[in-house]
């Protein structure tokens, strides 16, 4: 199977268990330190934060295609630390201006690397790269 498929169903899976678990559960509570930053929470906001994140995955596995489908190793490791890198000072940047809670920026930062490994590595094993 293609990268970028791959990378879509990775990022369906991850955005509905791991981004759940992490986010969803082990870090919303801190969201409630910060009430007047958050809108009110819908189906209909989840499913399209799902949605984001399966393109997200379809993404990283074009990115994964284009750094010429490296298999589990230094060179994986190495594209994911560079995307990583690129979210990271993304959200933390985010962070400096928004009304956000230490611990749930810890936690958005904690998902996406989960995210990231765990999406790269899906393209890795399932293309047969490992």
């Amino acid at each position: 199977m293609a990268p970028i498929p791959l990378g879509a169903i990775a990022g369906l899976v991850l955005s509905s268990t791991t981004s759940f678990l992490i986010t969803g559960r082990l870090f919303h509570p801190y969201q409630k330190k910060t009430p007047s930053t958050w809108r009110a929470e819908s189906w209909r906001q989840h499913l399209i934060a799902m949605l984001l994140q399966t393109i997200a995955g379809a993404g990283l596995g074009c990115l994964f295609a284009v750094g010429g489908a490296p298999p589990v190793g230094i060179r994986l490791f190495q594209l994911g630390a560079a995307v990583w890198l690129v979210l990271a000072a993304c959200i933390l940047t985010l962070a400096l201006y928004v009304n956000w809670h230490r611990g749930f920026v810890i936690g958005l930062v904690i998902d996406w690397t989960v995210f990231i490994a765990g999406v790269l590595l899906a393209c890795a094993w399932l293309s047969g790269g490992a």
